[in-house]
């Protein structure tokens, strides 16, 4: 987003106990942010705004988006080392299956951000 040159900037200040606060940066890191202001405009800029449900299941579905990469990795090893030919279909079919994982995964979470 560019920034609005004839916007003049203001401050908003919130007071937390310093265990809200270290819950709320916890959460802006579980959810991607690498500032809790970053993740506190993300929040008031979205519409709706994120539930604490959505945050949670978008954080389970990039650990599990990760996970099958991972996996993805290992079968594309195991591909490599199967010049023989014998199972090297096998091998590729599953590197397609999870590559299509890993992008139902990413649609999924696309969805739950709007």
């Amino acid at each position: 987003m560019k920034p609005d040159l004839n916007r003049t900037e203001t401050r908003l200040s919130v007071r937390a106990s310093k265990q809200e606060l270290q819950s709320w940066n916890h959460t802006a890191r579980s959810a991607g942010h690498k500032t809790l202001a970053n993740y506190f405009r993300s929040l008031m800029n979205s519409a709706p705004m994120l539930q604490s449900e959505k945050i949670l299941l978008i954080t389970e579905l990039k650990n599990t988006r990760e996970e099958v990469a991972r996996i993805g990795n290992n079968l594309n090893q195991i591909a490599r080392s199967l010049n023989s030919g014998e199972g090297f279909n096998d091998a590729q079919n599953n590197m397609k299956q999870c590559l299509k994982i890993l992008s139902q995964i990413d649609s999924m979470i696309a969805t739950i951000k709007r």
